[in-house]
């Protein structure tokens, strides 16, 4: 089970103000408010931890159920520049994040979780049309899957759940998990 999360950092600086009074306090933990304080360069921290949580809220949903909004209750600690472990009461969750020119792409998966991604794929969209970005999504999920499983599948649909969680759903009987997420230009999805 994973997560995961992209921030699309022109975006984010548009259309985000961090720095406003009370927004870290309301976000960050106080060692959370450390790191970014203690960056070279506060933006990218700001929403490398954004993702971080991000990640993991949507793999503890899955496992927990229910939506709801507490990122103080998601606890980054960073270990390296790509590795880091985000907790939420009593669960962990293992954090690998890429920093890129133009983007911040994080997944979360639970600590001492062995299963790794059958696919983690990260894209630029050209559309950024709600209707059409997540149609080029959906489709990109059913080519990557079906070019892992070797033939084409035409059974296959990406729906979500009454809970607004996404599925790869493969004729009756098969429903795989997956995480997607975008932001701006970007976008990625993990199957596992």
């Amino acid at each position: 089970m994973t997560g995961n999360d992209i921030v699309d950092i022109k975006v984010a600086a548009t259309q985000s103000n961090w720095r406003r009074k009370g927004f870290l306090e309301k976000i960050f933990t106080r060692q959370e408010q450390q790191y970014i304080k203690d960056a070279a360069v506060p933006d990218e921290m700001v929403w490398k931890l954004w993702s971080m949580k991000e990640s993991a809220y949507k793999v503890c949903t899955r496992q927990f159920g229910g939506r709801f909004f507490a990122p103080q209750k998601f606890s980054c600690t960073i270990f390296t520049e790509t590795t880091g472990l985000v907790e939420y009461y009593n669960t962990g969750y293992q954090t690998n994040t890429i920093i890129a020119k133009d983007y911040i792409y994080s997944t979360a998966k639970p600590t001492g979780s062995k299963k790794v991604e059958l696919i983690n794929s990260c894209f630029f969209l050209q559309q950024t049309l709600h209707t059409k970005m997540q149609a080029s999504i959906y489709k990109k999920i059913i080519y990557a899957y079906n070019s892992v499983i070797g033939k084409k599948n035409k059974n296959i649909v990406v729906a979500k759940d009454k809970n607004g969680i996404p599925f790869l759903y493969c004729g009756d009987n098969l429903q795989i998990p997956i995480s997607i997420t975008h932001h701006g230009h970007f976008a990625a999805f993990t199957i596992y």
